[in-house]
């Protein structure tokens, strides 16, 4: 998981005070120290854990959602070549394998999860080393050349090949929705423009509590206890007549 630094959980600071309108003097004030007190924290971008706490207190947002913001800032983006998305899209695999690195998989849980003989497991770092993706070693030890969030043009035929993977997931959530860790639901009504505006901000605020609760979890334990989850929300005008087909002639 890439952790927020001490310089992106300050400017993230820096955007709650001005956001709440409070200066360093208001924050020094209700937790009892001096103003200079509160302006080397933000010069030497170094503080406890209690100090940090004792910051968000004052200013009624919570340490998590603080740091939240600080890794949003943190989370590099990586953009890949042109020559880079179309190589990944006319090898999927290859795609794939990448994507499981930049999330986190390790190489071992990867080559068990396919069989993957030692061989081919080399061939897929090697090609990817020679794409410029990652740094290839000895033993295979590697370094990632693009980290975080993979960014590809909107048209292009690799973002064609991750829709068609969002596809793929749908599928699976209405092929497992029994089961007790997936959740599906889904219903056409008719509302307002702006019932549905409040809809997206209700799921804007799940969406926030969704991403909170994995970082927490994500920081305190271990990565086998962690399972894999992906999460989708749609809310959008569909108008089912006209969009389902009908047949114009029949017998």
């Amino acid at each position: 998981m890439q952790q927020a630094a001490p310089q992106e959980i300050t400017t993230a600071l820096k955007l709650a005070f001005k956001a709440q309108g409070v200066t360093y003097r208001d924050v020094a004030d209700r937790i009892g120290v001096s103003e200079q007190t509160i302006k080397r924290l933000f010069k030497d971008k170094d503080c406890s854990l209690s100090r940090l706490s004792e910051v968000c207190n004052a200013i009624n947002i919570s340490l998590y959602d603080l740091l939240e913001v600080a890794r949003e800032y943190s989370e590099p983006m990586a953009r890949l070549s042109n020559e880079q998305e179309s190589y990944l899209a006319s090898h999927p695999s290859h795609f794939y394998f990448l994507f499981f690195l930049t999330s986190g998989y390790d190489l071992d849980t990867i080559q068990q999860h396919y069989q993957l003989t030692d061989i081919v497991l080399f061939r897929y770092l090697r090609d990817l080393d020679r794409q410029g993706l990652i740094e290839l070693s000895v033993n295979n030890q590697f370094r990632l050349r693009v980290e975080g969030k993979l960014l590809m043009r909107l048209n292009s035929k690799l973002a064609k090949l991750v829709r068609e993977r969002n596809h793929a997931f749908l599928d699976h959530a209405l092929n497992h929705h029994n089961d007790a860790t997936t959740w599906f639901s889904s219903s056409f009504r008719f509302m307002s423009p702006d019932t549905l505006n409040a809809m997206h901000a209700d799921m804007e605020e799940l969406m926030r509590q969704y991403r909170k609760a994995a970082y927490q979890d994500e920081a305190i334990l271990p990565k086998e206890r962690l399972l894999p989850v992906k999460w989708s929300t749609i809310a959008a005008p569909f108008d089912i007549c006209g969009e389902w087909p009908l047949q114009r002639d029949i017998e």
